[in-house]
């Protein structure tokens, strides 16, 4: 029972209740946040090389989608969690459809 313990992944929220920057610049955004429910996970991927934004962290989904950024309010730590060897996802707390603009808010958490 112990060593079950020992490997079990324990997950800590980090960043609570950031909105997705740029998703008004997704093609098919709407469409696509349509399939998304609450709990889904992003894969939150270094963006280094960004020739806007040196923290920028993609935010993709299941399929491999980008759907956006970390939102810049938050992303230096989030990258810096990256670049640090850590793991962490996004995680979809809400979306909701504001006229032209498919709004998703998400958690981060760090696996360890």
């Amino acid at each position: 029972m112990e060593g079950a313990m020992a490997n079990a992944t324990q997950s800590i929220c980090v960043v609570k209740n950031t909105t997705v920057a740029g998703t008004r610049h997704v093609a098919g955004m709407a469409e696509m946040a349509e399939n998304y429910r609450p709990g889904d996970r992003f894969a939150l991927v270094r963006d280094a090389g960004n020739r806007f934004d040196p923290w920028a962290v993609e935010v993709r989904d299941s399929g491999n989608r980008r759907v956006g950024y970390v939102s810049c309010e938050c992303n230096e730590f989030v990258g810096r969690l990256i670049d640090g060897g850590k793991s962490v996802d996004g995680r979809l707390v809400a979306r909701e459809q504001v006229g032209s603009w498919c709004r998703l808010v998400m958690e981060v958490h760090l696996n360890d």
